[in-house]
């Protein structure tokens, strides 16, 4: 919601830099989650072309798989309604502790 109310001011080229850096941000938080949390198909420092061209468009997939979700996401949240924030907010807090409870009972393994 702020990124919409803060590009009200702007028009023309300033307008198009803003989008850009904004797609470029989601961009790159797609890469970084897809590298991090789906790390197969990375190449390895030492393949050749094939290795390196079935690496790139393994990433390819997964930023498309990243966007296609990411927009079934927000096509099916628009319509939620602002009541029933709390409860997503609640299960989001139940879901952190349990995921703080989880950590502290692998580490005392």
């Amino acid at each position: 919601m702020v990124h919409e109310a803060m590009v009200l001011e702007y028009s023309g080229r300033h307008l198009a830099m803003i989008e850009m850096a904004a797609s470029l941000k989601l961009l790159l938080y797609m890469a970084l989650i897809g590298c991090v949390f789906v790390p197969w198909g990375i190449a390895p420092a030492d393949a050749g072309i094939s290795g390196l061209a079935l690496g790139a468009a393994l990433f390819f997939i997964k930023l498309a798989v990243g966007g296609t979700m990411l927009a079934v996401f927000e096509t099916s949240i628009a319509k939620m309604r602002v009541f029933r924030v709390p409860d997503f907010l609640g299960a989001a807090l139940m879901l952190g502790l349990l995921g703080t409870l989880l950590l502290f009972v692998s580490r005392s393994l």
